[in-house]
């Protein structure tokens, strides 16, 4: 496809509008003078903004000296002028009748320009395509790459850069390597080593804001009104959906005893224990546990009335003892009716745990605690995760051979770490089937307990196989039980090193983990891999408020609800999206006969290698066999009304066939023999195939009453099918294949990997990104504005 724009026609207001400039908003650094020919602004953007590229070529930049890119750069006329912009820009959309350029960008509106860099290279790191020359712009929010010819625009969120790597000066110029937490690599090429160790330092402090509050959720200038997404939990209900109530189960019972926080901050504020625990029990457990993690319900299992409670490691030292703690454990094991026994899971590895005996923690002595089993599981701690994924990443983006592939990706252990957090899962989910109720911790259970816990939810109960459950899942066991968000994924750039070292993957390899089994189990799950793509990507990007903070009183205190936008609300929006074709609720109930061993498990190409687009396959099947419904679906709809038309033209047909008759008097005025040479003709009506008649006599019969009709001036217009009707749908959709740009001739958005959903509108049959279009009314089809228009 051709990625020149076609002229647009523009008016006195346009003209005016594209040429005009505000100084000393854009600063620039050129290696050559600027000219307006090759300085663009990104705020003329058509990739996001459908804007004309054209008209952006043409808008003079002011140059500005690198010194004002320092901290001193947000001076009060530079920022005055920022908003002048915007303002100017929302009036003049409003005046020319068309979309603000804010809307449908997707990460919210875009802060000031801090940098731009022009003649950059964009380097193709497998060496597949050629280098683009383009411009680099750095804002508040986003980073933002546009290539000279206008063939790719770029867009990055500040939030997914993980690191920002400076190459040494060569000959070509020197590089930055952009590493992203949703694992693309940009590579820069800059012929200047003053221009790069400038643009260095920009993203270095882009990507690391000081406070929580310069993170891209908190840059929404729209009202919030979210209620919908941030409610999405609500605790009573799911645990009443589980069957824990009074009137259902009187063993387990609500207890108000974290209101507040005031024992355990990172607990939520609803917990559920045993109703035989009084809250001297409770308090004395809360203060034997690490961080007051006490034991607690998060899943009771229906069928077999077992209970999965989580916690934190003990205080035990090497001989503390706690009575009210063991006591807490007698009642969690009597409140199972079928099984008194009880099943302690320590996930990890029993060195581990030892060497946390001498920090006076450790683990819980079995002599102590009556009718229970110890089981260890040797899941790795935080600091092997991120050490293994490193690996992993440098096995699928450096390797340059299968050989040092194989070798990279065994060195890392990564499919050994997912294969030993699944067979814990599959132990506690194989238990509580049985009967067993379960306590899980690691060390202090925010970590490894909330990936087993979670997975063992996910195989016994196939409601959280769905979107929906999906995210109350999350919403559970990983934000309501503390999972630290922003030390594991680094969201506010780390003042020491210590703080660097609390940055781990433990979020991302579960839902690898669910990747793996998604593998086996086709048709368990209503999502499709693109589901788990987009919540990882977004957990990082911090473009919603929903996973930033370590716990839920740090989502509270941040007043995140009335401050930011919830992530559940934005994909409820694409809930197409995400749907797996080949899902059958009734296929799978207990997910227990996975396959573990070692050769099951294989690398998510799909996440690691997203943006490689050799590596990827052309086409997706699921999103092939989602495409082919979507299009039966829509012919069977266009056949639907086609048959109610014809059904209709039958009843006009009949309507005319009982009240046309021949007038006597017409007989001798040469009607007679009109109709007498119609009889003798062989001629079907037109419409004859269309009203499944055969026999020749009706259809005489038709055409005799149709040829009375004209003659008597009485003829029903609407026994004409129109011909636009019976071509309005496309019978042959444009292929997925091939298919890397919108049609819209005014946008041509690239779609940047496969995983990005491809939309067909419903009439035409093009392919266009999601910004181009529009539902109808009833939210039965999707058109593009050419087929609207028309």
């Amino acid at each position: 496809m051709s990625a020149t724009t076609p002229a647009v026609s523009t008016t006195p207001l346009t003209a005016w509008w594209n040429n005009m400039t505000l100084s000393g908003i854009y600063p620039s650094i050129s290696t050559t003078s600027t000219t307006p020919s090759t300085a663009s602004s990104s705020w003329s953007s058509h990739f996001i903004f459908g804007g004309n590229p054209s008209t952006a070529a043409n808008t003079p930049q002011s140059t500005v000296p690198p010194s004002a890119l320092s901290s001193g750069y947000t001076e009060d006329i530079t920022v005055a002028g920022s908003l002048l912009k915007d303002k100017i820009t929302g009036l003049m959309d409003t005046l020319m009748g068309r979309e603000s350029v804010h809307a449908g960008c997707g990460y919210g509106e875009d802060g000031r320009i801090a940098m731009m860099v022009d003649k950059v290279y964009l380097v193709d790191r497998l060496g597949s395509h050629e280098n683009l020359v383009g411009t680099v712009h750095v804002t508040t929010t986003h980073i933002i790459f546009r290539a000279e010819n206008g063939s790719k625009e770029l867009w990055l969120a500040t939030g997914l850069i993980a690191s920002v790597e400076r190459g040494t000066l060569t000959a070509a110029g020197c590089q930055l390597v952009i590493r992203c937490k949703h694992f693309q690599v940009i590579t820069l090429l800059l012929s200047r080593d003053k221009s790069c160790q400038d643009l260095y330092e920009t993203l270095q402090r882009a990507a690391k804001p000081v406070n929580v509050s310069e993170l891209l959720a908190f840059e929404n200038r729209e009202p919030v009104d979210d209620a919908r997404g941030w409610k999405r939990l609500d605790w009573p209900a799911e645990m009443a959906r589980q069957g824990v109530l009074a009137s259902q189960n009187p063993k387990w019972t609500q207890s108000g005893i974290n209101e507040g926080f005031t024992i355990c901050d990172t607990y939520p504020d609803k917990l559920w224990f045993p109703t035989a625990a009084s809250t001297s029990v409770l308090l004395g457990s809360c203060k034997f546990r690490s961080r007051g993690r006490l034991p607690v319900l998060t899943y009771f299992h229906r069928q077999t009335e077992a209970a999965l409670c989580r916690c934190a490691q003990p205080l035990t030292g090497f001989s503390a003892r706690c009575v009210e703690d063991e006591k807490l454990m007698e009642l969690v094991g009597k409140a199972n009716p079928n099984s008194e026994n009880l099943l302690l899971v320590d996930t990890r590895p029993r060195v581990n745990a030892m060497v946390n005996k001498v920090q006076g923690k450790g683990f819980e002595d079995e002599r102590n605690y009556s009718n229970m089993r110890f089981h260890f599981f040797d899941i790795e701690n935080i600091h092997v995760m991120r050490a293994s994924q490193a690996r992993l990443l440098d096995a699928v983006t450096k390797c340059r051979d299968v050989a040092e592939y194989w070798k990279t990706l065994e060195s890392s252990g990564w499919l050994k770490h997912l294969r030993a957090v699944v067979e814990c899962s599959l132990f506690l989910a194989e238990s509580i089937s049985r009967g067993t109720s379960c306590v899980v911790h690691c060390s202090d259970g925010w970590d490894r307990t909330s990936q087993v816990v979670a997975m063992c939810q996910l195989l016994l109960d196939p409601y959280y196989r769905t979107i929906h459950g999906f995210q109350i899942l999350i919403e559970k066991d990983w934000l309501g039980f503390g999972h630290k968000f922003d030390d594991r994924c680094g969201h506010v750039g780390a003042l020491n090193d210590e703080a660097g070292k609390e940055i781990s993957p433990i979020f991302s390899q579960w839902l690898d983990c669910v990747w793996q089994i998604m593998q086996q189990k086709p048709r368990a799950f209503q999502f499709n891999e693109r589901y788990l793509i987009e919540i990882h990507e977004h957990v990082y990007s911090c473009q919603f408020g929903t996973f930033v903070g370590n716990c839920d009183k740090d989502r509270r205190d941040l007043n995140l609800s009335k401050r930011t936008k919830s992530l559940w609300t934005f994909m409820d929006a694409r809930h197409d999206d995400y749907m797996n074709p080949f899902y059958s609720p009734t296929a799978h109930v207990a997910l227990l006969d996975l396959d573990t061993r070692a050769a099951r498990f294989s690398v998510w190409t799909g996440m690691y290698n997203r943006f490689d687009g050799g590596l990827q396959p052309r086409e997706r099947l699921e999103d092939l066999t989602m495409t082919a419904m979507e299009h039966v679906g829509v012919l069977e709809s266009h056949v639907a009304q086609l048959r109610t038309r014809l059904a209709e033209l039958k009843s006009q047909q009949q309507q005319l066939s009982t009240s046309a008759t021949t007038p006597t008097n017409m007989i001798d005025s040469g009607m007679s023999s009109a109709t007498d040479e119609l009889k003798n003709l062989s001629i079907s009506h037109p419409l004859d195939p269309l009203l499944n008649t055969s026999t020749s006599s009706s259809s005489t019969s038709r055409l005799l009453e149709r040829a009375t009709s004209q003659e008597s001036g009485v003829m029903d217009s609407s026994l004409y099918y129109p011909d636009e009707a019976l071509t309005r749908y496309s019978l042959k959709w444009q292929p997925l294949r091939g298919a890397d740009r919108c049609s819209n001739p005014t946008c041509r958005g690239e779609f940047s990997s496969t995983i990005e959903r491809r939309i067909h509108c419903h009439l035409c049959g093009m392919i266009f990104c999601r910004r181009c279009l529009k539902s109808t009314p009833d939210e039965r089809e999707r058109v593009c504005d050419k087929c609207k228009s028309d």
